[in-house]
């Protein structure tokens, strides 16, 4: 049930605070830059096989605080699965975004190891993901689509 409450909240916090942001990446685009800021940091770019994807880490306590300042909304924390500390959002776009039948991101640092399924969101894949140690990670997404299974996008980011 917490798992849900986080999910529902930080999904509308995400339409919330993308709600001007178009379906694709490239109208979000004005010279080069992105407007997915709002989405948090970016911490990869990349292409691949017709796919372009942008992915951003957006700290769920920050984004809370954020938008209960800008809306007057209060919010019970203690209902927060503790686990939770990030939102990771992907922004996919390219010949075939829109044949992709399942998005999951696997996480690795240390001895911790985790696969998370990334959902179709407003404009983005995303999903709420744990990131409490400081330090480096690994990540892969992985992409199946109509065409082609198994599409990996691998990286590593810091907190």
């Amino acid at each position: 049930m917490k798992k849900s409450i986080v999910c529902l909240t930080v999904l509308w916090l995400m339409m919330h605070v993308s709600s001007g942001q178009s379906q694709h990446m490239h109208h979000g685009h004005e010279g080069g830059k992105s407007t997915h800021k709002a989405m948090g940091t970016m911490v990869f770019q990349a292409q691949k096989d017709g796919l372009s994807i942008e992915v951003y880490l957006n700290d769920v306590k920050t984004a809370m605080e954020q938008m209960m300042k800008e809306s007057g909304m209060k919010f019970d924390a203690s209902k927060l699965d503790p686990d939770i500390t990030h939102h990771m959002s992907v922004f996919v776009e390219g010949k075939d975004a829109g044949t992709i039948k399942s998005a999951t991101v696997d996480i690795k640092s240390k001895n911790i190891s985790k696969t998370y399924t990334l959902f179709h969101m407003k404009n983005h894949y995303g999903s709420d993901v744990s990131l409490k140690n400081k330090g480096n990670y690994e990540a892969m997404i992985t992409f199946n689509t109509e065409k082609k299974k198994g599409l990996q996008f691998r990286f590593t980011f810091s907190i």
